[in-house]
């Protein structure tokens, strides 16, 4: 591999240190938890999925007990009538009286791995509790990338073995629906999306059709999973390098095909890494492992600063990349993003039954001069 520290174990260190009793810390000064800004649901929930994929792997008591932290901090946030609050103080007081739709798909989401994968059988019973009080609502969201989410939690509990593959059939197929509709809507010869603008958490979109056709089988799911994620990434290449759209200025189709560059936030190369993952899972066609690999070296200076987002003193991911430097600040997002990428990543080297191809992927993956 191009970086000593990808043939190193996934170290938690950092996710750990931003952990306390109830949760994980939303925001970091510099490497140091930042308790004033308490706590979310959008950051506990991809955590506990980094818990259990990283349990799998190595079958440690550090992933073990921060998995039960982080879907007893789900537990906390659920409302009686099934919904979660995102934001909470850091004196443990939900700061709002519903959370957000995309914070309700992530907390499915995470609840999805749990059951497919549970660490132990006493997690199962409270997930599948939380999980069920949550489904009447799928079926209100209004928002693309909170249905996203949904479908791969969706797809996860369909694939566990207390799993109820009809509901979850009934209850995806109006979303994969709505993502196709708006594509209908929205594209044209040169402008193969879903949505009339790259906005945050683009790939989600693709890697949720990636999901919905593994779980439904529809055809048409598949078709725009793979025109839209083609789309994504010539979008966001420069030359070789995974080049993600700045937060400064979202991309349109009335742009001349550019996007702001700057600040790139991992979010987006982790879920570049995830929905190519997702492409590769659904189809078998290597050039989604090219692409994933290439994002997942986002994060390790193979891109437009040659600056490494990984702090390997704490663990830790840097929260964006600027014009000329990084933010030093390793927040929960940019480190539960980076774990994330680089464990499902894992995953896959450990399946894919070629190791040869893999090597070879790697090698054209990766230019010599990184």
């Amino acid at each position: 591999m191009t970086h000593p520290e990808l043939n190193q174990p996934v170290s938690l260190d950092h996710l750990a240190r931003m952990t306390d009793c109830l949760g994980l810390i939303q925001h970091a000064n510099y490497s140091i938890p930042d308790f004033r800004t308490g706590y979310t649901t959008d950051d506990n929930a991809r955590a506990l999925v980094v818990a259990v994929k990283h349990h799998r792997l190595y079958g440690d008591r550090l992933s073990r007990d921060l998995a039960y932290r982080y879907l007893a901090f789900l537990m906390y946030v659920q409302t009686p009538e099934g919904r979660f609050h995102n934001f909470v103080s850091y004196d443990r007081r939900p700061m709002d009286t519903v959370g957000s739709e995309d914070a309700f798909g992530r907390a499915l989401w995470a609840l999805g791995h749990v059951l497919a994968d549970p660490i132990e059988s006493g997690m199962v019973g409270p997930a599948e509790r939380m999980l069920h009080q949550a489904l009447p609502w799928v079926e209100t969201l209004e928002h693309p990338r909170s249905k996203a989410y949904c479908i791969s939690g969706l797809h996860w509990w369909a694939r566990s073995s207390s799993g109820d593959i009809r509901r979850a059939e009934q209850l995806a197929r109006p979303l994969a629906d709505y993502l196709v509709q708006r594509y209908h809507e929205h594209a044209r010869p040169d402008w193969e999306w879903i949505l009339p603008e790259f906005t945050y958490a683009n790939a989600a979109l693709p890697k949720a059709l990636y999901r919905a056709h593994q779980l439904l089988g529809d055809e048409q799911y598949l078709t725009i999973a793979e025109r839209t994620m083609d789309f994504l990434a010539d979008k966001t290449s420069v030359g070789d390098m995974l080049a993600v759209v700045g937060n400064r200025a979202w991309l349109q189709p009335d742009e001349n095909g550019t996007a702001a560059l700057y600040d790139q936030q991992p979010i987006e190369a982790g879920l570049m890494v995830e929905a190519s993952l997702a492409g590769y899972d659904a189809t078998g066609d290597v050039k989604h492992l090219r692409r994933a690999w290439r994002a997942l070296e986002w994060f390790f200076g193979r891109n437009l600063q040659g600056l490494s987002l990984y702090n390997p003193e704490t663990g830790g991911c840097f929260d964006a990349l600027m014009e000329g430097r990084v933010n030093q600040s390793q927040g929960a997002e940019s480190t539960v993003c980076l774990l994330l990428a680089r464990l499902v990543t894992v995953e896959v080297l450990q399946k894919v039954a070629d190791k040869a191809l893999m090597g070879q992927v790697i090698e054209e993956a990766t230019p010599q001069t990184v």
